[in-house]
């Protein structure tokens, strides 16, 4: 899963299969962006997918519309992102045992519909003295 949240409360996310590449995370962050006419702070996780040449091109190419921060390596109390997957794995788990991976699939997607559709829920996971810096880009 790859997602985007703002401090307002707004969630984005894609399921995808296989491993995560430059294209798709462009993809994703291209979708973010036709949806505001805000310019788009994205902070991410050294994942090499995140930081290729080619994506660096690309952005540096929508430098008006996109801006990309990397955090520190090793630093999964600093991605907001991982306060999202640690709810996700909450609601899973407090759901139960899912038998075939379909519904393992459709657990996860109504989860995150229902996270999503909390905007209180998903602006608090700011409020964690660790990611507080992600607030300031969204004002």
């Amino acid at each position: 899963m790859i997602s985007a949240i703002t401090g307002r409360g707004k969630l984005r996310f894609h399921f995808y299969r296989g491993n995560m590449t430059q294209e798709k995370f462009q993809n994703f962050l291209m979708h973010i962006m036709k949806r505001t006419e805000r310019k788009v702070f994205a902070v991410s996780d050294n994942l090499t997918a995140h930081i290729g040449l080619d994506l660096k091109e690309w952005a540096g190419k929508n430098a008006g519309k996109i801006e990309l921060f990397y955090l520190p390596y090793y630093s999964p109390h600093l991605n907001l992102a991982e306060y999202l997957n640690n709810n996700l794995k909450y609601e899973i788990v407090r759901k139960g045992y899912a038998k075939t991976k379909k519904e393992i699939e459709n657990n996860a997607m109504n989860i995150m519909r229902s996270i999503g559709a909390k905007k209180t829920r998903v602006a608090s996971f700011f409020d964690n003295d660790d990611v507080k810096y992600t607030k300031l880009a969204d004002n």
